[in-house]
């Protein structure tokens, strides 16, 4: 039988091999007290109004874990400039999201069968039956949270998506990584975001009661942000054709990530109805360029 080592050195392997640009493992346990899975039964999902001001029965942002869930397999996939394809979301997810999905699915067939472990191949929104991936990131040592409210990756900077796998086998975790290129950094993200979602404080240490708050210091304004990412969907709804009517729910399917696997692994075929999010705080970061 493996050591624990060699299983989480088989993982990582494979799961380069498989089309993942990064990879690493966490545990489950360790993960339940990470910053974001604290603070969501807090602040709740409603991305529509401030957490303050949201009705407590509202405020429900709890991941739902299996009993036997050990260990989390996080992947990675660079999302580089060069291919902003990957990013458009055509009402069926991105193409981006179901390589990550390919990947995901081949990873958890090959575990399962090699070595007899139970896996859980998860959805991408916590309501969904998701977990933080960001803080599943970090914890598996493959980067950090930057003053962008994203994970910064050694090799990629922030322009990386990931997906992630659940195991019912104790593994050897690859460690959290002692990098913070942000430290000493010019803020170039927090400059270059349009609607100055980083400008005020939204979230405190007192009032969260915990230190690592969103956007590293609470400057993260999610409802901003996100009223930026509805105007997106907007715009792209507003160029469809009334006779096109397999697009004219995109507005109703934006969470629809899951579906649409089968379509073509990278469509660079620019549609006319295809969802472009700003990524203004993510390609303006130096890092790994």
């Amino acid at each position: 039988m493996l050591s624990n080592s060699e299983f989480t050195e088989r993982i990582v392997e494979k799961a380069k091999l498989s089309g993942a640009s990064i990879a690493g493992v966490a545990n489950v346990e360790s993960l339940k007290v990470s910053p974001s899975h604290l603070i969501y039964p807090k602040i709740g999902m409603n991305l529509e109004a401030h957490w303050e001001n949201l009705k407590d029965d509202t405020k429900t942002g709890e991941v739902t874990w299996p009993p036997d869930a050990v260990s989390v397999v996080v992947i990675g996939v660079e999302h580089n400039a060069d291919k902003p394809e990957l990013d458009w979301f055509d009402g069926k997810g991105t193409p981006g999201n179901r390589v990550l999905i390919r990947i995901n699915k081949k990873l958890s067939e090959w575990i399962e069968n090699t070595f007899s472990v139970k896996t859980y191949k998860l959805p991408y929104f916590i309501e969904k039956g998701g977990i933080f991936l960001k803080d599943a990131a970090v914890m598996a040592g493959l980067g950090c949270i930057g003053k962008n409210n994203l994970v910064i990756t050694p090799e990629y900077g922030p322009r990386v998506r990931f997906r992630s796998i659940l195991l019912n086998r104790e593994v050897e975790v690859t460690e959290p990584l002692e990098f913070n290129p942000c430290e000493d950094c010019i803020q170039p993200c927090r400059k270059a975001c349009p609607v100055k979602a980083f400008q005020n404080t939204v979230y405190s240490e007192e009032a969260l009661g915990q230190s690592i708050l969103p956007g590293i210091n609470g400057t993260y304004n999610r409802v901003t942000c996100n009223m930026r990412m509805k105007k997106a969907i907007e715009k792209a709804v507003d160029v469809i054709p009334v006779s096109d009517k397999e697009h004219q729910d995109i507005k109703l399917t934006i969470n629809a990530f899951e579906d649409g696997v089968a379509s073509p692994l990278i469509d660079h075929k620019e549609s006319d109805y295809s969802v472009k999010y700003c990524r203004r705080c993510e390609l303006s970061c130096p890092v790994g360029k």
